[in-house]
């Protein structure tokens, strides 16, 4: 029974380099040496291509025969490295297989982060609310974040350079997380299903690509469907739809196939989301002008810790209610309590401070973990001390508020 040509053949990735070279150039070359593959690249970064190509068991690279259909074997991955940086002037990586031909006078551009004053980044996740305050402080930029009832999911907005979320990692309760980009002709989806990097399904509206088909103008049916089953990029669009709860998956994959903003516009309706985001993706709305949404500017840790307090405490789905009302109950009605124990942990702290250092007067080197640990329970405890303070001093106003309105109630009977 002969083999099927899909089984012959492994899908091999690689890059080109070559300043003041365009893709159809690096698309003509290839054609030259009879090379199957598809070529991608971002408009700003037109030198930079990326490649996939045919190979073999034998590292031997797919291209067209002379005189008939399909593809064969040709020169290993090696020699067609070798080649093309050669004609090209390239530095070229396929596979386990480089070389480099740059000039030594060349100067490489600058290859963008993907990331300016003017990208505006859309982060739609189950994070709790009251965690963006320490969030925004975390991450020192402002976050205005905003709730969709019907989807049970925050949606938190950002413009501008700097760590995102996610930046020092996801937590369980925030995943799974869709993050929209847009701006400098980036318009990116990437849907986070886990804390590791590499499971993301991430697709890009700005990315264009090519096929090249070997040294054919025309492919013909069995070429046309080797390239469609192994080198095609078809983004599952299972992963981004599942990130939202009620998302059309019809429709989420229908947006992938369109090219630019329509294609974007047409996955955050897909999505179910509201039409503002949108707007806020394309720069015609500003995040603080979403109606109902909430500013979170970084003010330092103290105060980002009350803000989320205040958040947490006012929300009386969030678990642990019973905990919080002994917790406002001991600070308000016993603070002697916290600050005998917050005492406590910070003499215990500077206790441990203090034997580290003194090690060092014994041995000649101070004992890194007496004194990391003793610094982390002074900390703490300043903390934990102005978190109390801020706790009481909210419930005794709350307290107050109450009595006055009895009293005007009573004044006014």
């Amino acid at each position: 029974m002969a083999q099927d040509a899909s089984q012959r053949w492994n899908r091999t990735e690689g890059v080109l380099i070559a300043p003041g070279t365009t893709p159809d150039e690096v698309a003509a070359c290839l054609s030259e040496h009879g090379v199957v593959a598809r070529t991608e690249w971002y408009p700003s970064t037109s030198h930079l291509v990326g490649l996939a190509l045919l190979t073999d068991s034998e590292g031997r690279v797919a291209v067209t025969p002379p005189s008939r259909g399909g593809v064969v074997p040709g020169m290993g991955v090696s020699e067609l490295a070798e080649q093309v940086a050669r004609q090209m002037g390239a530095a070229v990586t396929i596979g386990p297989a480089s070389f480099n031909a740059l000039p030594d006078d060349v100067t490489l551009p600058d290859v963008p982060s993907g990331v300016s004053e003017s990208t505006r980044t859309v982060v739609v996740s189950p994070l709790s609310a009251y965690t963006v305050p320490l969030q925004a402080t975390l991450l020192e930029r402002p976050l205005v974040v905003a709730s969709v009832p019907g989807i049970d999911r925050r949606i938190v907005m950002y413009t501008g350079e700097g760590p995102g979320l996610g930046a020092f990692g996801w937590d369980e309760e925030s995943l799974p997380a869709l993050v929209l980009t847009a701006g400098d002709g980036d318009l990116t989806v990437r849907a986070v299903t886990t804390d590791d990097i590499e499971d993301d399904a991430v697709y890009s509206w700005a990315m264009t690509s090519r096929y090249v088909w070997g040294s054919v103008d025309e492919p013909g049916p069995a070429l046309r469907h080797l390239v469609e089953e192994l080198l095609t990029d078809s983004t599952d669009a299972t992963a981004i739809a599942e990130a939202v709860p009620g998302a059309d998956l019809e429709a989420a994959t229908a947006s992938l196939s369109m090219r630019g903003a329509a294609g974007m516009s047409a996955m955050t309706s897909a999505l179910g989301l509201p039409e503002w985001v949108d707007s806020v993706l394309t720069g015609r709305l500003a995040p603080a002008e979403v109606p109902g949404a909430v500013v979170h500017e970084p003010r330092g840790l103290s105060n980002a810790v009350g803000r989320s307090v205040g958040l947490m405490l006012s929300d009386p789905q969030t678990p642990g209610a019973a905990f919080r009302q002994s917790y406002v109950y001991t600070v308000t009605e016993r603070p002697w309590v916290v600050r005998g124990l917050v005492a406590l942990e910070a003499a215990l702290g500077g206790t441990l401070v203090g034997k580290g250092l003194r090690r060092r007067q014994r041995t000649g080197h101070v004992c890194a973990g007496l004194v990391t640990v003793g610094v982390m329970l002074m900390s703490n405890a300043v903390v934990q001390l102005s978190l109390a303070s801020w706790v009481r001093h909210k419930e005794l106003r709350h307290r107050a508020d109450e009595e006055m309105a009895l009293v005007a109630e009573e004044l006014g009977a």
